[in-house]
């Protein structure tokens, strides 16, 4: 890393060809190296065992580390001495074979595929109208809907048992309070509901839940309502949906809800303004009314990736990115690949709905403290959230309790213009503020251990994000 750091001006160019040896290091080691430019694996002939049959394998242990270096498109250099009588083409045709069989890759995989490593800019749904075509990705994240039609269906029993209980003057009955069909309509409120799949989730648990909805499908996106117009005429005909053409922060309802439900979570969590939407429509929720997401908490964790350390220094001409003066101070959204995760990342910023008091301000500050484990060079932050939608049930990103095949968020990575030395047994400190003003809210961030930074995107002069 000092090479690298001494060669920063040709650093994204400078590749590594890393030996293979015979017992391999522990797993803090390989996982550092899984976060550098490797391009090229050299592996010694005498490394390869004979099978039963006669041919060139490798260890175990050795083909578990090619499959995960063959994420990074490494290329293989052999070297050494022939031991078999087919020549070094047995080689070759043993290493194809681990190649071609590195097993079906996942949802998520799938999903991501072109976009390792590559810098995004964040979304900012109130600014601008999402597109059809982003619409149809986030849909195709079946965890998701199949998570809120559960927590829709468990707030549609929790209000109907709710609604029995009141109504009885000596408590709940057995025979009345349970999975009996409820005659007491509850309102939903879809709020952002983009081209409706959050519609088709409440009208599948009302139907599951016997209990009678009447769902008020609020957005704004142009884009987005002239396909909910075409369900209203043909899908939802005749079903009591009712379709409201505006901003969720500016409503005028005819009613209050009993259940607010919305998926504005970014990937940070509250990087898409949810906590401001959802507070300006707060009036419209029922005193004990229930919002769904209830939730959520970001966290942050040091990342080692001299990868993305050197696409942002690319980003420095603003004509390679739209809105982004200066990409040090700018949060991105990234399929993180040649990386390292330093550290378990830590809570930063939490919000509950339905906000306890409505005057509460949305800003924030938290401080992370990490002891490094092991001599390290930090790149940035990564960012993920965790949600509670209702009751047990939960959305994240978490690195360690990431939902099952869920694809619609990559992590959101704060960067830094030089990279910070941290040694093994070192505190690495980390401030952080969610700033709002009138009209904008951004984000601030600065290390203070082992030594102080400069506080990044201090008074949102690179990034904003627009109410």
């Amino acid at each position: 890393m000092r090479l690298s750091t001494l060669a920063s001006d040709i650093s994204d160019a400078l590749g590594v060809v890393l030996e293979v040896p015979s017992n391999l290091p522990d797993e803090s080691v390989i996982a550092r190296w899984l976060s550098e430019p490797v391009v090229c694996l050299r592996l010694r002939t005498d490394l390869f065992l004979t099978n039963s049959k006669g041919f060139p394998v490798l260890p175990r242990s050795h083909q578990h580390l090619l499959r995960r270096f063959f994420k990074l498109n490494v290329q293989l250099l052999l070297v050494g001495a022939c031991r078999h009588d087919q020549g070094f083409v047995c080689y070759q045709k043993y290493l194809m074979w681990l190649w071609k069989n590195q097993g079906e890759p996942d949802i998520y995989e799938q999903q991501s595929k072109g976009f390792e490593d590559q810098l995004q800019e964040p979304l900012q749904p109130l600014r601008d109208n999402l597109s059809s075509t982003t619409y149809s990705i986030f849909e195709m994240d079946p965890y998701k809907y199949d998570a809120y039609e559960k927590a829709i269906y468990l707030a549609l029993v929790h209000r109907a048992r709710k609604t029995s209980e009141s109504a009885l003057p000596n408590g709940p009955t057995p025979e009345v309070v349970g999975d009996k069909p409820t005659s007491v309509c509850q309102v939903i409120m879809v709020l952002g509901a983009g081209r409706g799949p959050l519609v088709n989730a409440a009208l599948n648990a009302s139907e599951k839940a016997a209990c009678p909805v009447r769902i008020y499908v609020v957005e704004k996106n142009p884009n987005a309502l002239f396909t909910l117009q075409d369900r209203m005429t043909h899908e939802w005909r005749g079903l009591d949906v009712h379709l409201v053409s505006g901003d969720m922060r500016q409503l005028n309802m005819p009613e209050k809800a009993d259940i607010f439900v919305s998926e504005l979570l970014g990937s940070f969590g509250d990087n898409e303004l949810s906590p401001e939407c959802l507070d300006g429509a707060q009036p419209y929720l029922k005193a004990d009314g229930i919002s769904i997401p209830s939730s959520y908490t970001s966290y942050v964790a040091p990342l080692q990736s001299l990868q993305f350390h050197n696409e942002t220094k690319r980003s420095r001409d603003p004509t390679s990115c739209s809105r982004i003066n200066s990409a040090h101070d700018t949060p991105f959204v990234v399929r993180l690949t040649n990386c390292q995760i330093l550290s378990e990342p830590q809570p930063v910023f939490t919000f509950v709905h339905p906000k306890p008091d409505p005057r509460e301000s949305n800003s924030r500050f938290a401080t992370c403290t990490f002891l490094m484990e092991h001599d390290a060079v930090v790149h940035g932050l990564a960012g993920y959230f965790e949600a509670t939608l209702f009751g047990d049930v939960t959305l994240s990103t978490h690195p360690r309790r990431h939902s099952p095949q869920m694809v619609s968020w990559f992590p959101f990575v704060f960067p830094v213009d030089h990279p910070i030395f941290v040694h093994s047994g070192e505190r690495l400190t980390v401030s952080m503020w969610r700033a709002v003003s009138s009209r904008h809210v951004w984000y601030e961030w600065a290390f203070t251990e082992p030594r102080p930074t400069r506080i990044f995107n201090s008074a949102g002069h690179a990034n904003k994000i627009s109410l």
